[in-house]
């Protein structure tokens, strides 16, 4: 007789937020394109077949365009009797429009100086950061034999580290500090908040080289403020990126009610880093996949639809308790472990009414072939779920696979040549002769990630003849990558001689790399094209 399983397990699914990408590692140091901080800051195209240009930022530029621009643009309008603090601090005030700036201090200088907290000319900004002795603070109540403190032309001076904890507290808002001294309106000058820093928290002296300005610390708090507050800024969701990206010019949707039949309109963006994902529902980039049809895989990978279709496809309910059970063995005579009644897992009904019929039920009731219709809809609903789930995962996971051997073989790369390069009696390679790998690395990545969400893709497509074309373009992308993969995973396991080997098998592999690296980005675009022409045409359409 088998004993019964409650069946109360849980099903784990996991959730896809966005992959991050490590191919902008690769020969940052060598590449003068690579950097993030060589970029300009020209207008972007996106990297999919959509109608969207974007700018990609980092703060540090973001800061040296948009704010300091303005602040250069200043200093040569040479506005009488204002100094470079002053002069910040008025843009700052102004919200960075050099314009408004000009036009207000030819107007009424005093008005705009006592606005944005300065001493109206001729008195000049006195302030003081320096070293005294026998010293209370009214702040903190402390008296000290000898401390830094700092004050504005006002002379309400306290300690450095009351002004540090205060300007930490202040430095979220964004917006221009003022002094401790609740009814006192001056402000504090951009470079002494970074001095005040400096000296507090790396007991540093005053004297010290000053950091450039476009990584001030209030700028860079104001300059993230700044990008919050606008609806065409977003950060990159990648783990650990900095990164963000301005959307320029896109195509005007309505996301609630988007038309999926036009994937051409998904804004898909690029960050400095290289990350590309959809400004819309801000995960990667998930070409050709509508984002509608994205969100409706993720909940379904992540709430128990799936494990109720497990537990009815594959479980009983006890016709006393209701509780579910999970049949272990073949006898089909079950006992529920909670409530110890006994039945037929076959009928369900009472064990006691089947007499001596242990091993084969006789017993037939009208309804039964509508219970096992239903378990077998059950079953291969769930079958249909977990092949394409398990080909999503299994993508997921090799493209993380792919990149370890790539940065594995990156690191190797940079290293031999590196100390190649210091060696001057060695001819070897220049950096020049492998700069392909960080493209073939970009290609790879890339066809992984579209791979994998075609078969979310094909998860909600109707059945048709289009279906069975795009899954030949599907299959035509799979072996491209599977080929640039498989040779980056030789190259690793069967050099034995060293960081010299490996540098030599991808150097004997060059050819077929790049061609890969061709191929698999010609079928990826082939993939995405031929998905959103069918789909505007109506010959695919989703089962929603």
């Amino acid at each position: 007789m088998s004993d019964s399983d409650d069946h109360d397990e849980d099903h784990e699914y996991q959730s896809f937020e966005f992959e991050s990408d490590y191919e902008d590692e690769y020969f940052d140091n060598q590449s003068e394109n690579s950097s993030s901080s060589t970029r300009s800051h020209n207008e972007r195209v996106s990297p999919s077949k959509t109608s969207t240009s974007f700018n990609e930022w980092t703060l540090p530029k973001f800061i040296l365009t948009v704010f300091l621009d303005k602040y250069q643009k200043l200093k040569d309008s040479k506005l009488g009797g204002c100094t470079d603090d002053d002069l910040l601090i008025l843009l700052h005030y102004k919200r960075w429009q050099a314009d408004e700036v000009i036009n207000d201090f030819f107007d009424n200088p005093k008005k705009l100086f006592e606005q944005a907290g300065l001493p109206v000319p001729p008195q000049k900004s006195a302030n003081h950061l320096k070293s005294t002795t026998s010293f209370d603070c009214s702040v903190c109540c402390e008296s000290y034999k000898q401390v830094m403190v700092y004050e504005l032309s006002c002379s309400h001076r306290y300690c450095l580290f009351c002004y540090h904890h205060y300007i930490y507290n202040e430095l979220s808002t964004g917006k221009l500090i003022h002094c401790i001294q609740p009814d006192c309106a001056l402000t504090i000058p951009h470079g002494d908040i970074d001095k005040i820093f400096d000296i507090v928290e790396h007991d540093s002296s005053i004297i010290k080289i000053t950091k450039p300005l476009n990584e001030n610390r209030l700028l860079v708090a104001s300059a993230k403020i700044f990008v919050d507050s606008q609806s065409t800024y977003k950060w990159c969701p990648a783990p650990d990126c900095k990164g963000f990206t301005e959307l320029v010019s896109s195509a005007t949707f309505d996301e609630a009610t988007l038309d999926y039949k036009d994937i051409s309109i998904i804004p898909i963006v690029r960050c400095a880093e290289s990350h590309e994902f959809c400004f819309s529902c801000n995960y990667e980039n998930h070409l050709p996949c509508p984002c509608w049809v994205v969100k409706k895989w993720i909940k379904k990978c992540q709430d128990d639809s799936e494990t109720i279709n497990w537990i009815d496809a594959n479980t009983s309910a006890c016709p006393n308790c209701l509780s579910s059970i999970e049949k272990n063995g073949g006898c089909n005579h079950m006992t529920c472990k909670k409530c110890h009644h006994e039945f037929c897992w076959v009928c369900l009904g009472n064990w006691s009414e089947h007499n001596n019929s242990y091993y084969k039920c006789n017993k037939f009731e009208q309804d039964m072939s509508e219970i096992e219709m239903k378990k077998s809809k059950s079953r291969l609903t769930l079958q249909r779920y977990l092949h394409f789930y398990k080909r999503f995962t299994i993508h997921e996971s090799s493209m993380q696979g792919d990149l370890k051997v790539l940065k594995q073989i990156n690191n190797v790369a940079v290293m031999y040549l590196e100390s190649r390069r210091k060696d001057s009696s060695v001819t070897s390679l220049a950096w020049s002769d492998i700069q392909f790998l960080p493209d073939a690395i970009r290609a790879l990545s890339n066809g992984r990630k579209t791979l994998k969400w075609t078969y979310c893709f094909a998860y909600y497509l109707m059945d048709s003849n289009f279906q069975e074309i795009f899954e030949s373009n599907q299959d035509y992308l799979n072996r491209t990558v599977e080929d640039l993969s498989e040779i980056f995973e030789k190259i690793t396991t069967t050099s034995t001689k060293g960081d010299s080997d490996i540098v030599k098998l991808i150097m004997k592999n060059k050819t077929k790399i790049i061609n890969l690296s061709n191929t698999i980005s010609l079928r990826q675009k082939t993939l995405i094209d031929g998905a959103y022409h069918n789909l505007k045409e109506g010959l695919m359409k989703f089962d929603a």
